[in-house]
């Protein structure tokens, strides 16, 4: 059966504890690639699969230079000069608003091409702007200087596509490089239109079942209808299996997406003035702590084992199934990875931290009490263990209890006359039997003193009301007559060994007094301190002095305190007022009794 898990740990420690377990897992998200990997993945099928698919975007086309439209150019590379003049001219005519070329030219072709695409760039109507290369392009000398010299003049943007280093996937767009802006930055600048930011940003992918943009391949340009290009922003590109494509969340696995579909991706975002979706890791490190928070706390709660497992697992399908639903309505999209594994984690953490605390704590009481308490008063004990402890060690308190101490009488005489193997089997037999007697009733042994013993009913934990009190008084005296039947028993079986039999003086008392702990941290010991314990030992003593019921092996004394809480439930009959040592004021004192209560005889009388 699972048991509630006490409060082991504070808030402090539950948050250092979420501190840590975030602190681990934005470090392991960050720093070990595959679980990097997979938490962008969590956030790629989110944008691929999950969000909403909206209508193709109606202010930009894209024209696709296509294995076909290659088929009918007398070369491939570079691009035929002539042909693109021509799908320049056209899209002129057929009322573009502005042309973007994501072609790269950094070779001569032949002059009299280069000339009229030239003359096509820079004829009136729709500006057009050129693909620029970065610094970071790989060109050799003579192609950076011919490129340089072919845009002269033009309007043009670098095509940098940010590639993840992880994972190579374009995730990310860069308006300005280099001291220029992208090729969409400045098509978007060319509409009258300047992005409200120009720093690096997640792009914000457009899915649509048809696709995100109106395309057609460059070979049908003339013979478009003039509406499907009046006034859109056109791209043009390659779209061929083996030139400019590269893997985006929109292409999971190992698909990719033509370069100018990216360009086109980006240019719509910056159009929309759309922000992307994707909260960065300034969120995802917020989340991941909170939720670090929440299950560190959690797990510092009173719970079972068995509903902190069920929680955890319902948290963690939660935290997933609110991505899921936020991404399929076009909300913000945050990888519940890295938060649910900081719920977990510090979830796990926290809890064991609390089990260990539970084991030092459990380790602390039983080494107090345990040898000596029932079960149920062991698990009463433990139960309340959050009251008893401070700092690892009991708390000091004051409680209500009954104290017993008893002691063998003429104990040194017996002991000369046995060896000492005999001697220990003896006195152990003897204890073991009275510490059984004790506990079955309730009561703890708090110390063994050579032959005696120091017993408590109602420690460690306060009593809440007097019915308490006075059923661990009734308790005590019922455990005083037990130990005197079983030492019946126990000198019955010694007289036929040839061992000496056992009598013993038991003094006990009712009141208040402070329980707590004493000796260094290494060497706890629990212990009773008060008045009302030191008027149990001078009873025990002054038993000395109490006239023996024949037949009996205990004199049994109980103060006033406790005879007024068990009379009635056991017999007993009054010695006297008796002024004991350290008390100013006489002491009532019983003796108690097996049987009919008998008359009271003198102190000292045989």
């Amino acid at each position: 059966m699972c048991t509630p898990m006490e409060n082991a740990l504070s808030r402090w420690d539950a948050l250092r504890v979420a501190a840590g377990a975030a602190a681990v897992v934005l470090l392991v998200l960050h720093g070990l690639p595959p679980l990097a990997s997979a938490d962008r993945l969590v956030d790629d099928f989110a944008v691929a699969r999950l969000a909403p698919a909206t209508p193709q975007h109606d202010r930009i086309a894209i024209i696709a230079i296509t294995e076909d439209s290659l088929a009918a150019l007398p070369y491939r590379s570079p691009l035929d000069r002539a042909m693109l003049a021509g799908l320049v001219g056209a899209l002129k005519d057929k009322g573009a608003a502005v042309i973007g070329l994501d072609v790269l030219f950094d070779q001569p072709s032949e002059p009299a091409k280069d000339a009229a695409l030239h003359d096509a760039l820079t004829a009136p109507g729709a500006p057009v702007v050129a693909l620029a290369a970065g610094q970071a392009a790989q060109l050799t000398e003579r192609q950076r200087q011919f490129h340089t010299q072919f845009l002269h003049g033009l309007l043009s943007g670098h095509g940098h596509l940010a590639r993840d280093r992880l994972d190579g996937v374009v995730r990310r767009q860069m308006p300005w490089l280099d001291g220029q802006l992208s090729l969409p930055a400045t098509m978007a600048a060319a509409t009258g239109l300047v992005p409200a930011t120009l720093a690096p940003g997640v792009i914000d992918w457009v899915r649509s079942a048809k696709g995100a943009f109106p395309t057609y391949p460059a070979e049908a340009v003339p013979l478009l209808p003039r509406a499907w290009l009046d006034g859109k922003l056109v791209l043009v590109g390659l779209e061929v299996p083996d030139a400019d494509r590269h893997r985006t969340p929109l292409t999971l696995g190992a698909a990719t997406m033509p370069g100018v579909e990216i360009q086109a991706q980006i240019l719509a975002q910056m159009l929309d003035g759309r922000r992307a979706k994707l909260l960065g890791p300034v969120a995802g490190g917020v989340a991941t702590m909170v939720l670090a928070a929440a299950g560190a706390g959690l797990a510092a709660a009173r719970l079972s084992v068995a509903r902190l497992a069920l929680v955890a697992v319902l948290g963690t399908l939660a935290l997933w199934a609110a991505w899921g639903a936020s991404a399929a309505m076009g909300g913000p999209i945050l990888s519940p990875l890295g938060p649910s594994l900081a719920w977990l984690v510090a979830m796990g953490a926290a809890l064991g931290m609390a089990r260990t605390r539970e084991r030092a704590a459990r380790d602390t009481l039983m080494d107090l009490f345990a040898a000596h308490l029932s079960a149920p008063v062991a698990e009463e004990v433990w139960r309340h263990r959050d009251q008893l402890l401070a700092g690892g060690r009991p708390r000091p308190q004051s409680l209500v209890a009954t104290v017993m101490f008893s002691d063998v009488e003429n104990f040194t005489p017996a002991s000369e006359e046995l060896g000492p193997e005999r001697l220990m089997d003896w006195i152990e037999t003897y204890l073991e039997a009275m510490t059984e007697i004790i506990t079955a009733h309730g009561g703890i042994v708090l110390r063994f003193l050579g032959d005696g013993i120091l017993a408590a009913f109602g420690a460690p934990l306060p009593r809440g009301d007097e019915a308490a009190i006075t059923a661990d008084a009734i308790q005590a005296v019922q455990a005083a007559l037990a130990m005197e039947d079983a030492l019946h028993r126990l000198n019955h079986g010694w007289a036929a060994q040839g061992l000496p039999e056992i009598r013993i003086r038991v003094g006990m008392t009712t009141g208040a007094m402070v329980g707590g702990s004493v000796g260094a941290r290494r060497h706890l010991e629990y212990t009773l301190m008060g008045d009302s314990v030191n008027t149990a030992a001078r009873l025990e003593a002054l038993a000395k002095s109490v006239a023996i019921t024949p037949g009996s092996p205990c004199r049994i004394l109980a103060a006033g305190t406790t005879w007024d809480r068990v009379q009635g439930v056991v017999a007993g009959r009054l010695v006297g007022e008796i002024t004991v040592k350290g008390k100013r004021q006489a002491v009532e004192v019983y003796q108690i009794l097996a049987g009919p209560t008998p008359p009271t005889p003198p102190l000292g009388s045989p």
